[in-house]
């Protein structure tokens, strides 16, 4: 069995979709996350053994690319490999397929091994043997770039709650992409789609923090987000239709 190129299969189920009985970018993300954490797992490097180490992974930069969005029930192929593995992350792509086995999505995410205890980002070079798993086989899409400032409006504020919270004690990845998606009417989903969605996670928001979501259009259809919490930028993302 080859571990280092490995396909899961989904369906996607009525809690995953939108009015327009599509899935959701959240829905999606999520999924991408789960598939790394089953190729991880069985490759010797998920989470049961990052916490034996008190450590965990963590989600540092990713993007997504949609040619359609999958309907409600409809059955999905997600690959998935590491293409490379540094000191300080490491990177992992995905393929979507559907049920005609043609490529409907596309992404590539960036990983760092997070110290439970310090918070603080840990050398890969301690995780022994994940260097094999690395295929040096690049992805369909462009990787996730550095997000530089936004300077816009403010689109919405409230406190972290009880379900933004993950096992490692911040606010879940997936979440982020659920508070952007938000920032945008139905009206706009329903005139258009989401072709690429880009995150940058720079820092934790953690329980009870004030989230501060400000935005801006650059251009027609291409749009910058920043997630604020206080004197701290905790993400910066790009949506573009």
């Amino acid at each position: 069995m080859n571990l280092k190129k490995r396909t899961y299969s989904f369906q996607i189920q009525p809690q995953y979709v939108d009015f327009q009985f599509k899935s959701t970018m959240a829905a999606l993300g999520d999924i991408l996350l789960t598939t790394a954490g089953f190729n991880a797992d069985e490759n010797g490097f998920g989470l049961r053994r990052l916490n034996e180490m008190d450590s965990a992974w963590v989600l540092s930069r990713m993007a997504i690319e949609m040619k359609r969005y999958p309907d409600q029930y409809e059955k999905i192929q997600v690959e998935t490999w590491v293409e490379e593995v540094g000191r300080a992350n490491t990177t992992r792509n995905f393929c979507i397929r559907d049920e005609k086995n043609e490529i409907i999505g596309s992404a590539c995410s960036v990983w760092v091994m997070f110290d439970m205890k310090t918070r603080r980002a840990k050398d890969l070079q301690s995780l022994e043997g994940i260097h094999e798993y690395a295929t040096g086989e690049e992805g369909l899409i462009e990787k996730p770039i550095k997000i530089g400032p936004v300077e816009g409006e403010d689109y919405d504020g409230f406190k972290v709650k009880y379900s933004d919270i993950d096992i490692n004690g911040h606010v879940n990845s997936v979440r982020y992409i659920q508070w952007i998606s938000d920032c945008f009417s139905l009206d706009c989903y329903r005139k258009c789609s989401v072709k690429r969605f880009e995150i940058n996670y720079m820092n934790e928001m953690l329980y009870d923090e004030f989230v501060d979501i400000v935005g801006q259009q650059l251009e027609p259809g291409d749009f910058r987000f920043e997630i604020r919490k206080e004197d701290k930028i905790a993400c910066r993302a790009r949506v573009v239709f």
